[in-house]
């Protein structure tokens, strides 16, 4: 999981390299040198972060607030989650055992440590596992263990796909997720009808208070069946109300008012939002002692309700929340957001060194 996440913060610095920024003013900089001054003495190397958010940013007295990347991944995360601890829970096959009560798509069949199980977690075999998806029309697959970014995502249709074919892609791989295809609320499949459009909230517990950071719903574009932007989606954030905000970015920073399939973004509202967040802040006391800052992903079912996708204990990708909402940190008070960046500057974690050789590494791969 560490490896790949460092990888996966590489190519997210490298994308933001490439994406348009907005040169800072003199008193831009002079603000945002004298804001972060006393918290990190090497701000002025972070500039260009500044640079790229000043292309979203309405409010340019609020523009020292919004978090560098690089700082956010490298302090502030490992700070306040423990993505060693995270590694013994960040598997799809387990969630229904931690979030048992809550709603979860249905697994049919797991495949843990390369041993096939049943939705019971009962042994089974290679047949027994191409007789139970069968069942279905279609199913959706899924790397259970580091499957960011839509990576590894396979949607079987058993009236294309041979029995050998998915025979085969079972012994692709150790760690497997194969579950029933959800049927999402048609206010969101009006918007994207081939994907299932996710709505992801970050979270901050500090002091036993939840604060809700940001919200956001990620949608698929063209025939994509997944709305990760990594895959080509685009995000639109999601105001107090629940409804869209004005625009949608996608990853080079471009922008929509209205979605390229047609759905006008500003003021839609979004059913089953306020339901997430009742569901994400009574579940944070069972994962607290991993992680204080989550970032939770859930599907609208045909009913309105909430259905859990995926929680991200570490790591949680900060740059559309902020191209979409502003500062990661603007819904706490100045005194807040100085104490949470101070802690963590303090802080020690063991991989500090990692993740800044990763980006070390970055930046000397675009000066050459």
């Amino acid at each position: 999981m560490i490896s790949s996440d460092a990888d996966a913060i590489q190519k997210m610095i490298f994308l933001r390299k490439k994406s348009k920024t907005t040169p800072l003013t003199d008193t831009q900089k002079k603000e945002i040198i004298e804001f972060w001054k006393p918290l990190y003495s090497n701000i002025k190397k972070e500039l260009r972060w500044f640079e790229f958010y000043n292309s979203f940013c309405d409010n340019k007295e609020n523009l020292k607030y919004y978090i560098p990347d690089s700082i956010y991944y490298s302090i502030i995360d490992l700070y306040y989650s423990n993505p060693v601890r995270a590694i013994h829970i960040d598997d799809k096959n387990l969630y229904d055992l931690i979030f048992h009560g809550v709603k979860l798509p249905y697994t049919i069949v797991r495949k843990s440590n390369g041993l096939l199980l049943n939705s019971q977690y009962q042994p089974i075999t290679a047949e027994q596992a191409l007789k139970l998806c069968k069942s279905y029309k279609s199913v959706i697959a899924k790397e259970s263990v580091e499957s960011e970014g839509g990576k590894g995502i396979r949607f079987f249709d058993f009236e294309s796909t041979t029995d050998q074919e998915f025979i085969d892609w079972l012994d692709s791989s150790t760690e497997l997720t194969i579950q029933e295809v959800i049927q999402q609320h048609s206010s969101l499949a009006k918007i994207h009808e081939n994907s299932i459009n996710t709505i992801r909230i970050i979270t901050l517990m500090i002091d036993g208070t939840l604060h809700v950071l940001s919200s956001v719903v990620r949608m698929g574009v063209g025939k994509a069946r997944v709305d990760n932007a990594s895959s080509g989606g685009i995000v639109c954030g999601i105001d107090k109300n629940g409804c869209l905000k004005e625009y949608a970015y996608n990853i080079k920073g471009e922008r929509w008012s209205q979605h390229p399939q047609g759905a006008i973004f500003k003021g839609m509202p979004i059913e089953g939002y306020k339901q997430c967040v009742e569901q994400a802040k009574s579940l944070v006391g069972r994962i607290n002692g991993i992680s204080r800052l989550i970032s939770w992903d859930f599907a609208i079912g045909v009913d309105g309700n909430p259905i859990l996708i995926e929680v991200n204990l570490a790591f949680g990708q900060v740059d559309f929340h902020q191209m979409c909402n502003g500062p990661i940190f603007q819904e706490l008070t100045d005194e807040q957001m100085r104490k949470v960046i101070q802690e963590s500057m303090e802080s020690r974690h063991p991989l500090r060194k990692t993740i800044k050789r990763c980006i070390r590494r970055m930046r000397h791969k675009e000066q050459n």
